[in-house]
């Protein structure tokens, strides 16, 4: 079985208040074993609009994404490093990426 590419862990989640509604670590999880890919854990986390940057300010190295429920989508933009012409456009995110270069 495939842990990850590179071996280490790799931690994408779900961000929203509430959270305990979603079926993404279910989802998400189920796919990585399917794939094999041992290393990867999709968590939830509670996070309000305010306590999205430092949120994302804390991440340690094995974040490799977020993906945003309500109300965090437009205040994504305000914590990207870089932002979408799309996501610029509509003014909303649903989706937080760390390039590899960023850890």
């Amino acid at each position: 079985m495939v842990a990850s590419v590179d071996g280490q862990q790799r931690r994408p989640a779900v961000l929203g208040k509430p959270i305990e509604h979603s079926l993404s670590p279910v989802i998400h999880n189920a796919g990585y074993s399917a794939a094999g890919l041992t290393a990867w854990r999709y968590t939830a986390h509670e996070c309000a609009e305010e306590d999205l940057s430092g949120f994302v300010a804390g991440l340690s190295p094995e974040w490799v994404g977020l993906s945003m429920t309500m109300p965090l989508k437009e205040v994504a933009l305000d914590v990207a490093d870089e932002v979408a012409p799309l996501a610029a456009a509509l003014g909303a995110a649903n989706t937080l990426l760390r390039l590899p270069d960023q850890t």
